[in-house]
């Protein structure tokens, strides 16, 4: 495969097309390395997360500091041009028991993780030291420095730009409209951003290298020897990534909601629409089913399928997706029963009077009953309002200029870069059409990948497994839809000395802190003594999901571990405002791997989730 044009020749250009934009600067003095700079920690903005945390910083102190880091653009070509990183610190609260730093990546490619450092810190240094896990928790703020920070392309560091005036055409409902027009619209909006992204000079240096380089000079610059590290989802990639190429500066790691990180990015993204499909068909909808009484859509599992199944376009698709990101947290699947519900009853309004008309569908959908209760009944009503609207915006929508957020951007830039794909697309419609049958939740859309289009090739090599691999941690949940099990029992069995902790039977993306002892009690106590568990995999169960008094196996039983014991949410941390925190992070996770694998909430659904969450 081609390789791209040479950094160098990349690099004549971004004084031209960078500088004024003030991205980063284009020569770096020669008198000096990146090694020899000194980070000018300062007091946090309080907006320096995009929104106002005056409290929450202000509850932090002194121990909270920011520092903008300068690494070069291209660790091949130092002195050819600088960007910036964020960083932002919570130090130590016991500096003599300091032990090091623990850096945090939330997922994406493309996410910011700034803000865990600020969020877990509040919530840990609140936890209730009567109970282990809380114990732990409050030790782990007092003997490591916890640091969050903006991978490069993202956040408060120099940001990447994916953008272009050429129009991209508006594509239907993958799974449902398979025909060539449909198909040959996505094909058009691959092109559109891969060829937007190709065109920023500074797109070939976004990749899983460099931000593993950036993180190992901000090692050196606080003066660690070794990193310590949490990673989930894509993090679990970036951290494997940094493993093997500084296999000796690697400290204590651990990486949940793991991607195949032993393959390619290709393999990681391909299963997604049998892993979502599986997770919704084989976890929520018997789940539904056990809660006829409040959700009312089904007896049996093939009755509350066929709800979602029948469902008119563009409805089901709406519906899809946006099940689809709700997977991620397990607290949200009561949300998936009640959007369920209104979905049907919106499509059975449409279906019984198609030329009705917005005005007569917006009225019988405001005036119909959904649930007894009356606070969830008038939260239905609100979400079928909004769920026509939304429809209707669909039927209007023309084409628009490619323009992605610079977290579209990076993830792109990421995928692309790090890892070959295949680039035939005689293979990718027969993957789509398959999918677009067997997946409908989300399946049926590969074509629009910009990596199908990506030219030249990645931009970095993926480093083979040294040698001296060190020993890491990973912890994975059974059903996670985005990081399946199949993929991290693949990478576990090829790194040599890590561990796993396999939660059973739980569906959701990512666990850390999961609120059991099995679960959180290892991960700690890792964290504080450099003890990894005994065996090459460990299995907890899972708690049970939201309105349910027990744990419904779903699959295979992982059973080398013991029962686990509610520890943290309801005893470890008790205060509102660190659950909030937690909460946070839960959620940023959430957010970021739903972007990764091109998944999303078209509809507002925060008084909703807030409901059940009461």
């Amino acid at each position: 495969m081609k390789r791209p044009s040479s950094p160098a020749t990349l690099l004549l250009l971004l004084p031209l097309t960078l500088a004024s934009c003030g991205l980063f600067e284009s020569k770096v003095p020669e008198d000096r390395t990146f090694q020899d700079q000194k980070l000018n920690w300062q007091a946090c903005d309080p907006t320096i997360l995009g929104e106002d945390e005056t409290e929450l910083f202000k509850a932090l102190g002194d121990r909270l500091v920011c520092a903008d880091m300068q690494v070069p653009v291209n660790w091949e070509a130092p002195s050819a041009g600088k960007a910036s990183v964020s960083l932002i610190r919570l130090k130590a609260a016991n500096a003599d028991q300091r032990q090091g730093a623990i850096f945090f990546n939330p997922g994406g490619p493309g996410g910011d993780g700034l803000g865990f450092a600020p969020w877990f810190g509040f919530a840990w240094g609140k936890a209730d030291t009567n109970t282990p896990v809380g114990a732990n928790l409050k030790k782990m703020t007092e003997q490591f420095d916890l640091v969050g920070f903006s991978p490069r392309g993202v956040g408060a560091s120099s940001r990447l730009y994916c953008g272009s005036n050429e129009l991209a055409p508006v594509v239907r409902s993958p799974a449902s409209d398979r025909s060539e027009q449909n198909v040959s619209a996505m094909i058009r909006v691959g092109q559109l951003v891969a060829s937007a992204c190709q065109k920023n000079p500074l797109t070939p240096f976004i990749n899983t290298d460099a931000t593993a380089r950036d993180l190992d000079l901000a090692r050196e610059l606080l003066g660690d020897k070794k990193l310590n590290y949490i990673g989930y989802s894509y993090g679990t990639w970036l951290g494997s990534w940094y493993a093997k190429r500084f296999p000796k500066t690697t400290g204590r790691m651990l990486l949940d909601a793991n991607m195949p990180f032993h393959a390619t990015m290709q393999a990681a993204f391909e299963a997604d629409p049998m892993t979502f499909q599986r997770d919704f068909r084989e976890v929520v909808v018997p789940y539904l089913t056990r809660l006829q009484d409040l959700f009312g859509l089904g007896k049996t599992p093939e009755q509350v399928y066929a709800k979602y199944a029948t469902l008119g376009e563009p409805i089901k698709n709406v519906l899809g997706s946006t099940t689809a990101s709700l997977l991620y947290s397990r607290d949200e699947y009561p949300t998936i029963g009640v959007l369920l519900k209104v979905a049907s009853v919106v499509d059975r309004l449409i279906k019984a009077s198609p030329h009705a008309g917005m005005e007569v569908w917006l009225a019988q959908a405001a005036q119909a009953t959904y649930f007894p209760n009356q606070e969830l009944n008038d939260l239905s009503r609100s979400l079928a309002v909004q769920l026509l609207y939304y429809r209707e915006s669909l039927a209007m929508q023309t084409p628009a200029p490619v323009v992605l957020t610079e977290g579209s951007a990076t993830n792109t830039a990421v995928i692309c870069n790090d890892t070959a794909w295949n680039q035939d697309l005689g293979y990718w419609r027969s993957v789509d059409n398959r999918d677009a049958v067997e997946s409908p939740l989300i399946g049926g859309s590969f074509v629009s990948l910009p990596c199908l289009y990506w030219k030249g090739g990645p931009t970095v090599k993926k480093p083979e497994v040294p040698a001296d691999m060190p020993p890491v941690l990973l912890l994975q949940n059974e059903y996670d839809p985005a990081t399946p099990k199949e993929g991290a029992l693949a990478a576990l069995k090829a790194t040599p000395n890590a561990r796993m902790i396999m939660i059973d039977d739980e569906p959701q993306h990512a666990a850390f802190p999961y609120d059991t002892d099995c679960v959180d009690l290892p991960v700690t106590r890792y964290f504080l003594t450099g003890e990894l568990p005994g065996a090459e995999l460990t299995a907890c169960s899972a708690k049970p999901l939201p309105y349910e008094a027990q744990v419904y196996p779903v699959g295979e039983k992982f059973t080398t571990g013991s029962l686990s014991k509610q520890s943290l949410r309801a005893q470890a941390v008790k205060d509102a405002q660190g659950l909030q925190a937690l909460a946070r992070n839960r959620q940023t996770i959430a957010q970021q791997s739903a972007a990764l694998h091109g998944v999303s909430s078209t509809l507002d659904l925060d008084a909703l989730n807030n409901y059940f969450r009461k």
